[in-house]
């Protein structure tokens, strides 16, 4: 015969878990290891997601692209693809501007990145 306490464990393990997950909110959006090689990352800001597209549950990702100046700055972000075409696109993008990378003395080839946002629903 099974402990009780055995068998309330046994449920409990599993719902505390959840609970977890739920009480944590939407898993925040998270950058991919860049595409292309580029300076070390200093300071990465995620981005926001989007509040309509979280009451709808929709995910998707957004391919992006910029250079970094002989500061570390991000410079010329620009989307290249992203799924649902225009839903993430400025979450994204702001983000980005957000972003230091190690100081380099020179202008990077373009460096590209994928940001996916995935709501935890």
């Amino acid at each position: 015969m099974e402990n009780p306490s055995t068998r309330s464990a046994r449920w409990f393990l599993p719902l505390s878990g959840l609970l977890a997950a739920l009480l944590a909110g939407p898993a925040p959006s998270f950058a991919e290891p860049p595409i292309t090689s580029a300076p070390r990352p200093l300071a990465r800001a995620h981005p926001v997601y989007p509040r309509a597209a979280l009451q709808r549950g929709v995910e998707g990702s957004v391919l992006l692209e910029f250079k970094v100046d002989e500061h570390g700055n991000v410079i010329r972000p620009r989307v290249l693809e992203s799924r649902p075409r225009g839903v993430f696109d400025s979450a994204a993008l702001e983000a980005l501007k957000q972003w230091k990378y190690e100081a380099v003395g020179a202008e990077t080839d373009p460096i590209q990145v994928r940001l996916t946002f995935r709501n935890g629903r």
